[in-house]
């Protein structure tokens, strides 16, 4: 079963755009295999659809579908590497961008110019590339969708996302190849096109974050620091809303810098420090890129803590180049020659690679009778479904695009307004939840879980905060026992959920609750092993949440325990909650008298605090250090 209705969805996005075939399809395939995918006669690999839909301006595709399991794994395995190039866990990348090469891309190209794409962002994050042969990749990559690109030329083409990135890279390496003037028409040229696209805001500005790091290297390097300042303190702070940790580590350095050059020590100080103990919180070697720097580059003077904090070393992989020679298609397929991959299929084939029956899948989703339906490919999930059923198998279905109605298209708008609320007021919280709330009905199980979940924060009891959350839990598991965790499957929104009941029962006469539900999810975690992907949307939490219930309980001993007992890569994968999971565990070494270590986690909670733009933060921690500690943070 292919894209459904694949080629009356492009048909109809095409003419929408006002685009000829012939510029829809250039750079991905060919105008003729395009005219046979809109008449029916070829079915699309996902990503050709995605690539086409996006050069359309549509920001969601339907149900994904693969040629193969590979197709599959190669989509999903691209966005491990992501999460771990983010983090600076550059050897996960490097292992996962093996597998990937070892199953040929899929016999895909486009997934092949991303598999570039992100190993020439490994080698620059490496520190140990050669800028020279990266820029010939990207460039190569770049040439395998747009082979008559000109780097000029190029601010009225619609281009991906992945061809976004390449050229913001390509610009990137252009300045360390002294082309800077190279360097500046790209990145002019990146912000129309960006400003312009219809891409989803959260994914434009994460890019116009990218593009605006390159921007602000090109002016401190003409020297132009008042400018480079104001347009890298704007992203800075635009990133720590959208909690972009790899952008924003950045980007506080480099405001830092500006400041230096400009004379304004005090500022620069609190940039170029929350930068440099962000990063080696988080054992990322931009910290050793960063110390380096100012040694050789700046007479910026490195004094305290930050000149004797051990950083990590520099390591340098085995770089990867385009070949002519690798055999991958461009993800065209005869109509009645393919036996697609489809949701339904990798639903059924997770849930048997995993044991567990139709009946545990499925409760309080669907009947049995629907699950099957969908693994067989005769009934199609609608997107809320089909995100909890991969869920509950490990794999995280929020990173696939899907089209959605426009009702569906309008409440997740909503709820990424409501869940991202820092500088957001209570009334247009209210505002945001009533909308959410009008727009559901009876069947909207799922959405009426999410909402419940929401709106549980809006009271300051934590007993009815319990009791909003519980009854959001019991929409989809009916009966529920904590104690009976394994006999379940649970989606990212269930464990969330259960996260945020564990927590709320600190602050009342059931505090002992609070150990029970963190222990089980952990349990849970470790029998079921989630994708790392589904981790991320729950797992920090859970680890910082059971970081501050002890806390909260003076239960100091078990709170210095845990980062034993947690796998604390995936708390650095989320600098907020790693951040606030510091903050707990510094002031609990403190309480134990173990003050050295609690002086070196408090400069790293300062710091993380500082760079997440919350200095209340910082100042409450120096403050209860100083106090009960007599520890005074040498940052």
């Amino acid at each position: 079963m292919p894209v459904h209705n694949a080629n009356l969805l492009i048909r109809e996005a095409r003419i929408k755009a006002g685009l000829k075939q012939e510029q829809l399809s250039e750079g991905i395939c060919t105008p003729q295999a395009l005219s046979r995918i809109e008449t029916g006669m070829a079915n699309v690999s996902h990503v050709t659809f995605q690539a086409l839909m996006e050069r359309a301006g549509v920001q969601y595709g339907r149900f994904p579908v693969f040629s193969s399991r590979d197709g599959f794994e190669c989509f999903y395995g691209l966005k491990r590497v992501r999460l771990y190039l983010d983090a600076w866990q550059l050897e996960s990348a490097y292992e996962e961008l093996g597998k990937l090469e070892e199953k040929n891309w899929a016999d895909n190209r486009l997934y092949y110019q991303e598999w570039l794409l992100l190993h020439c962002r490994l080698q620059f994050l490496s520190g140990c590339c050669s800028h020279q042969e990266n820029y010939d990749t990207l460039l190569d990559a770049l040439h395998i969708t747009r082979p008559d690109i000109d780097l000029l030329d190029f601010h009225a083409l619609l281009l991906s996302q992945n061809e976004i990135q390449l050229l913001t890279l390509i610009a990137q390496e252009a300045l360390y190849l002294d082309m800077a003037m190279l360097c500046r028409q790209i990145c002019a040229q990146l912000d129309t096109c960006l400003a312009e696209s219809t891409f989803a805001l959260i994914e434009k500005e994460r890019m116009q974050a990218d593009a605006a790091i390159v921007y602000v290297k090109y002016l401190i390097g003409v020297k132009d620091f008042d400018n480079a300042f104001e347009i890298a303190d704007a992203y800075r702070k635009k990133a720590a809303v959208n909690a972009y940790d790899a952008p924003l580590i950045e980007l506080t350095f480099l405001a830092g810098l500006c400041s230096h050059y400009t004379g304004k020590t005090e500022l620069a100080d609190t940039h170029i420090k929350a930068a440099f103990y962000s990063a080696q919180a988080i054992e990322s070697c931009y910290a050793t890129r960063c110390r380096d720097y100012l040694e050789k580059e700046t007479e910026y003077r490195i004094t305290g803590s930050m000149k004797d904090f051990p950083t990590l070393p520099l390591t340098a992989f085995p770089a990867k180049v385009f070949t002519d020679s690798v055999h991958v298609t461009d993800g065209i397929r005869e109509a009645d020659t393919v036996n697609a991959y489809t949701l339904g299929h990798l639903i059924q084939d997770l849930r048997l690679e995993q044991n567990v029956s139709q009946s545990v899948l499925c409760h309080g989703l669907c009947s049995k009778s629907k699950l099957s339906k969908i693994e067989n490919d005769s009934l199609q999930p609608d997107i809320a479904l089909a995100t909890a059923l991969l869920q509950r198998l490990g794999i995280s279905g929020k990173i696939f695009p899907y089209w959605g109605n426009k009702k569906e298209a309008e409440f997740y708008d909503l709820h990424f307004k409501v869940i991202h609320n820092r500088n957001v007021s209570k009334e247009t919280l209210k505002k945001y939840l009533s909308q959410m709330k009008t727009m559901l009905d009876s069947k909207d199980v799922l959405y009426h879980q999410e909402y419940l979940a929401n709106v549980a924060f809006q009271s300051d009891s934590s007993d009815e905060r319990i009791r909003c959350l519980t009854e959001a839990l019991l929409l989809t598991l009916p009966s529920f026992d904590i104690h009976e965790i394994y006999s379940y499957r649970l989606t990212c929104e269930e464990l969330s959920i259960l996260n945020n009941i564990g927590h709320e029962y600190r602050n009342t006469t059931k505090s002992h609750l609070c150990s029970l539900y963190f222990l089980q999810i952990l349990s849970y975690v470790q029998k079921t092993e989630p994708d790392v992907l589904l981790q991320a949307g729950f797992l920090p939490l859970t680890d910082y949440m059971y970081c501050h219930s002890l806390y909260i309980l003076k239960l100091y001993q078990e709170t210095t325990m845990l980062p034993d007992s947690l796998d604390m890569s995936v708390m650095k994968r989320f600098i907020n909650s790693y951040g606030a999971f510091l903050f707990c565990y510094c002031q609990a070494l403190g309480e134990c008298s173990r003050y050295d270590e609690a002086h070196e986690i408090g400069i790293h909670s300062y710091a993380i605090s500082i760079l997440t733009e919350r200095p209340k933060n910082a100042s409450v921690l120096k403050q209860y250090l100083h106090d009960d500690f007599a520890l005074n943070l040498e940052y």
